[in-house]
Formats: C-alpha cells, structure tokens, sequence
C-alpha cells in the first residue's frame, strides 16, 4: 500500500539544513499521523556531503555525481516517489507541527495545481516570507528600473500579500520552497524544465499549470520556516546559473525583443536613493508593517507587523550576502508606503 504522502527533498551544499528538514518531516508525519515517504535527492554536492546524507533515514537517498539543479533534482526524485500525493521542498525548509494536512488537503482539490505554505524566516516565526511574486514583462521592466516612484505598484502588492499572509487563497504564483502537487497534475502539466539550471523553474512550471485551468492555493494554515539567504545561494556559480535561467524565460515568455529589453534595463538600473540606517532597528507602530527586501522597489518583501519593536535577528543578518537591504514602513490598511531606508551589510 502506497505512503499518504511522498516528500522530495532537494539538496545541494545544505547538509545540515537537509538534515533538519528531514527530522521536522519524521516528526511532523508522526504528529499528525500520516504514513510518509522521504526521497532526499542530493544535487553533486560532494563525497563529504553524500556521506552526512546516507544515514539521515530517508527511504530513498540519490546521490546525483552533478548538480542538475532544483528541477533535475525533484524529476529525479519524482521518479521514485510511489504516493499520488507529493511534497516537493527545498532542504532548508523547517516544517511545523499541524502543517502538511492543511497543505496536502489543498492539493487534493480538483482545480488545484499545487499549494504553498504561510513561510517564517527567523525561529520566532514573525518574519514571513513572500507568497510569491509574479512575472510579466511590464513588472519585470519597472523591477529592474525601480526608483523612489514605486508606491502605487508597492501598495498593490502589500495589500495582496497581507491579504495571502492573514487569509490564504488562490495566488497569482508560490514561492517554489515548498509545493504539495498531486501526480495527476503532474501527468496533466509536465514535470520540471531542467533547462532551468537554478530559479525560474517553478515559475515556467506554475505558467504551465495555470494555462491548463488550475488554480495555485497559498494556504497560511500550514507552516513553515524557510532558512532562506543560505550562503550557497549567494555563490558566484549560483549568480551565474541564476542569469542563464532568466535569460531563458525572458525568451520564452517575452520573445528576443522582449528579453533585449529587459536584459539592456538590467544593465542600466536606476538607483534608488533612500536615507541610510545603521541597524535594521525599528520601533513599535501599531497599524505599520515593516517591508525587508534586497530589491530597491522593495518587492517581493519579508514582513512583520509592527505592533512591538522590531530588530533583525542575528540568524537572518548572518546568513544574508552582503549589499544592501531596503527596509521599508507601510501602513496595513492600505499598503501605502511611510518611509524607507537602506542598510548595508558589510
């Protein structure tokens, strides 16, 4: 008899996270009492790696000998999952008590292509993390030309997010980090285009699912802490296999000329110009949130209600790669921004 569900954990370089994720999962499958499935998939990470990984109790362990990155890694471990219902994560995922069956439960719907868990960044699950954030060439324009004139866009954007965050509901895209898709929507859509080296590849695959007529469901009743900003993310070959698979979708989804301009608009930003913070140290402002983005349009954000005092802990600093991060007040009734700074991890 086949598992309730099937977990496929991708790694690479992340051995400690993996090793985390995949005793939140043992715990999370006995808490709630469902019969679950580990294929832990390690994407050429190394003999060292490898052998951290061999003995953490997953029930199926692939030592991929290359990287093939966060697609080739769940199409090889969809290929030895037996469930019909499937989680599909990042290693350095954290998964909270009570969390999969809300999520599983979504993804059981007919019109459902995948769902996506409520994602907390630090250990006091204040800081969530965004939904999503969905491409079309206008918004990627105005990313990669973002200035100080941004707050109609932003405000749109915060009153959608607050909204998925407190509410849940259909979502315009997940945030790849994790999905639970059941296999018919996988034999309907196709699995992941492994000619996505590194980002991209959720976003082509949710294009797909969408353009069969099925909806994606953020479900804020299931949890999760997502250690986002790990160091291997931030890598020089991350960089660069973050740049081919961009190259590629602006291609796809916008034509030569589309992507021409997109790519010339990335080689001429516009710089924002915002007042400097030394410590990303706010005060409590009951009805503000506060907005946390590497991006100068400060969108997609983290964010955290400001009805205490806010600090960025010292476990998210430590794992962001240096440069900038925009820190930025906005009212919760309506998204509209207050004020912004700018911080510069050094």
């Amino acid at each position: 008899m086949p598992p309730d569900v099937t977990a496929i954990v991708v790694n690479h370089r992340s051995a400690t996270e993996a090793l985390d994720c995949l005793r939140s999962l043992a715990e999370a499958f006995r808490h709630e009492g469902l019969s679950g499935e580990v294929v832990l998939v390690d994407c050429g990470s190394g003999s060292a790696e490898t052998s951290r990984l061999s003995g953490a109790g997953a029930d199926v362990f692939l030592a991929l000998p290359e990287n093939r990155g966060y697609s080739g890694g769940l199409n090889a471990g969809l290929a030895r999952a037996t469930a019909s219902r499937l989680l599909l994560c990042n290693a350095d995922v954290v998964f909270r008590p009570d969390s999969l069956r809300p999520l599983l439960e979504a993804a059981d719907e007919p019109g459902i292509g995948a769902a996506a868990p409520l994602a907390y960044w630090d250990a006091d699950d204040r800081i969530r993390l965004p939904p999503g954030y969905p491409s079309g060439f206008w918004s990627d324009l105005a990313q990669l030309r973002a200035g100080n004139r941004d707050s109609g866009r932003f405000a749109a954007f915060a009153r959608e997010t607050l909204s998925l965050w407190e509410r849940g509901g259909t979502a315009r895209h997940l945030a790849g980090a994790v999905l639970a898709v059941h296999r018919r929507v996988l034999d309907r859509v196709g699995r992941f285009d492994e000619r996505f080296p590194f980002e991209y590849e959720e976003t082509e695959w949710e294009d797909r699912v969408r353009d069969a007529g099925l909806s994606l469901r953020f479900v804020p009743r299931s949890r999760v802490r997502h250690l986002w900003g790990a160091s291997a993310a931030a890598s020089t070959e991350a960089e660069a296999r973050r740049a081919a698979s961009r190259h590629l979708y602006w291609g796809r989804r916008y034509g030569r000329i589309g992507r021409s301009i997109l790519a010339r608009a990335a080689r001429r930003p516009r710089p924002a110009r915002f007042p400097a913070m030394e410590e990303p140290r706010l005060t409590a402002r009951p009805g503000a949130w506060v907005a946390l983005s590497p991006n100068p349009s400060v969108l997609p954000f983290a964010g955290a209600p400001l009805d205490a005092g806010f600090e960025l802990p010292p476990e998210i600093a430590a794992r962001l790669p240096r440069g900038r991060l925009y820190v930025r007040l906005f009212l919760a009734a309506d998204g509209q921004p207050i004020e912004t700074s700018v911080w510069e991890n050094d």
